[in-house]
């Protein structure tokens, strides 16, 4: 039994995407001989084919070579072929996004499982603001064409499953509820260059992750002369460039230190040793409506560092006003007010991260979100037999 995993991403990465990609395939490789990780390339680096244990990982594309359609349409078509090359046997097929899907579903040996964690028609007009909107419209179509065809749907928060209700047709009982999660660190090491007063922003720079209101409340904050905002990208340096400009405009470049595409052991001892941990999620149609399940809030709270979160429904699925400090959406002073309070309250700092620490370990660690997901395969294959 060949089991497949695809994702029209690039894996591994320091993205929040590649941590996800590894949990799931983690699990999906226990439920057959062998798994195909069908994912992109990035960059020359990375080998083309790669095998670990019995997971082939097989890339395409370098990430300079072609534009976002041209790169979406031959993936599509390799997975395709890719699938093709097991058409005799039986197995399950996981997949991320409508440009695997659409070579995936056109193989109705297997089972397959959509994880939609975001959808396309949402996510890329950030990405390119000029799409017209007959072309968002046929990435709709192809978004309900996968949401019909697949067997399962999972999403990682309820506010993503009542928007999937709302907005295509689909059959609600075959949509699954699988948040992320975070693994528990062992132990941690201060970093040499850790400031010694600092709070912490670490993840995507996407606009909707609302970081440049995060650095404007930092001009509230100026009489706390020693405190620091590291901000720990995912993504290249090159990325920063228009924070670094904000934080220039707003004379900052002394109190913001970036950081970007750390490891993931170094980064969790940054968090670690950080006041606080801040997840500054604008109110927009991404975050509201599509919905998510930050792993920044979750990873924060393995760490042990005290969460101050946009009051979003996507940030309480996941932790209360018990468990961290929620701010009003979009609004600088009001996330600096939270802040000020938490860094001039150090004892109910670490009652609120002590509250949120033991609320992961009971709800939220990968080891529990996984035996969800292993059900499901579980059943899937239970119903092929």
């Amino acid at each position: 039994m060949t089991n497949i995993y695809a994702s029209f991403d690039v894996f591994p990465s320091s993205k929040g995407s590649a941590t996800h990609i590894k949990e799931m395939v983690s699990e999906l490789s226990t439920h057959g001989e062998q798994l195909k990780l069908l994912c992109l390339r990035g960059n020359n680096k990375l080998p083309a084919v790669q095998q670990y244990k019995n997971i082939t990982i097989k890339r395409y594309y370098s990430e300079e070579r072609l534009n976002y359609l041209d790169k979406a349409a031959l993936f599509s078509e390799e997975i395709f072929l890719e699938v093709e090359k097991f058409k005799a046997q039986e197995g399950i097929a996981h997949f991320r996004d409508i440009w695997s899907g659409m070579g995936i579903l056109a193989h109705k040996q297997f089972k397959s499982v959509f994880e939609v964690n975001a959808l396309t028609s949402i996510e890329l007009p950030y990405r390119y603001p000029h799409l017209t909107e007959d072309f968002i419209l046929k990435l709709k179509a192809l978004e309900q064409k996968c949401l019909t065809n697949t067997d399962v749907i999972i999403t990682p928060s309820q506010t993503t499953k009542e928007f999937l209700i709302t907005n295509y047709t689909i059959n609600p009982n075959k949509i699954e509820v699988i948040q992320n999660g975070a693994h528990i660190p062992n132990h941690f090491k201060k970093p040499e260059d850790a400031p010694e007063n600092y709070i912490i922003y670490f993840g995507a720079l996407q606009a909707w992750q609302g970081i440049d209101i995060l650095i404007k409340a930092m001009t509230f904050l100026i009489d706390f002369t020693d405190l620091k905002l590291l901000i720990c990208s995912s993504v290249k340096d090159k990325a920063t460039k228009p924070l670094r400009k904000l934080v220039e405009k707003l004379e900052l470049n002394d109190r913001v230190i970036f950081k970007s595409k750390l490891k993931r052991e170094e980064l969790y001892n940054y968090i670690h040793y950080a006041k606080l941990s801040i997840a500054p999620l604008k109110a927009c149609d991404r975050n509201i409506i599509q919905g998510a399940s930050p792993l920044k809030i979750l990873e924060a709270m393995a760490c042990q560092t005290t969460v101050v979160a946009s009051d979003l429904p996507i940030v309480r699925e996941i932790i209360s006003s018990e468990e961290a400090l929620l701010f009003e959406p979009n609004r600088e002073l009001d996330l600096a007010r939270c802040i000020r309070y938490l860094l001039d309250s150090p004892e109910e700092r670490k009652l609120i991260a002590s509250r949120a620490f033991e609320k992961l370990k009971n709800n939220f660690t990968w080891t529990l979100q996984l035996k969800k997901l292993r059900k499901v395969y579980q059943r899937l294959k239970i119903n092929h037999e």
